[in-house]
């Protein structure tokens, strides 16, 4: 086996994990840096690209039901709310006792519900970053017609406040380049750009950034393109 090789089995089961926004702050980091130059563990992330929003379809009570058979049921009940932010807060629970290995079954199991059946699997030593304390997480609203798929989480961090963004964007045969940046508007109307950067066709991005703002200053989260539209937004 190449170093090269033994490099991309050391993050074979990074890519779920990724995808679901449940890797660390670092290890996001180490692993997108990964990514540059591993066209395998790539690829493996874009096969998962579509997973958020097909979960986003299945309320949590269907999800728990399903898993909890042996075989994926014939018919898939009506969809609402949002079950991912839920799953991603299930995987790091687990990940603050050491290892994680249950995910993949249960991602498995609410696939299937959505008639969709992709393995995911994690198993991923965490190292705990400074004190902080979720206030707040979803998904993201279109404020016009697109194929942009995102989330996002706000947390309390040392006295700051931090937005963590997951994002993929659709493959597409024509080439796009598209300038965006993630904004947050606070109650009495102060704006801030906390990071920018650029998306490309069938890609996964997980920026973020930090204010030195309350979390109960906020007012919405919103993804903005160059002309300084806003396509996605999300209140607070």
């Amino acid at each position: 086996m190449t170093e090269s090789q033994e490099l991309c089995d050391a993050y074979a089961t990074w890519d779920g994990a990724y995808v679901l926004g449940a890797l660390a702050r670092d290890e996001r980091r180490e692993y997108e840096d990964h990514l540059v130059g591993c066209d395998r563990c790539k690829s493996a992330v874009t096969e998962l690209a579509g997973l958020p929003g097909l979960l986003a379809l299945v309320d949590e009570e269907t999800a728990v039901s399903v898993a909890a058979q042996e075989d994926p049921p014939s018919t898939v009940p009506p969809p609402p709310d949002r079950l991912l932010p839920k799953l991603a807060e299930a995987a790091d629970r687990k990940r603050r006792r050491g290892r994680w290995l249950a995910l993949g079954g249960a991602v498995a199991a609410v696939a299937a519900a959505v008639a969709v059946a992709i393995p995911v699997t994690a198993d991923i030593v965490s190292h705990r970053p400074p004190a902080q304390e979720v206030v707040a997480e979803g998904s993201f609203q279109a404020n016009v017609d697109t194929t942009i798929v995102a989330t996002f989480k706000v947390l309390a961090v040392d006295g700051q406040t931090r937005v963590d963004m997951w994002c993929s964007y659709p493959p597409s045969n024509s080439i796009y380049a598209w300038q965006l940046s993630l904004w947050v508007v606070r109650q009495d109307g102060t704006q801030s750009k906390l990071a920018e950067w650029t998306a490309k066709p069938g890609e996964v991005y997980t920026p973020d950034g930090t204010t030195s703002a309350a979390p109960g200053d906020l007012k919405t989260v919103e993804v903005r393109n160059a002309s300084g539209n806003v396509l996605l937004s999300a209140g607070l």
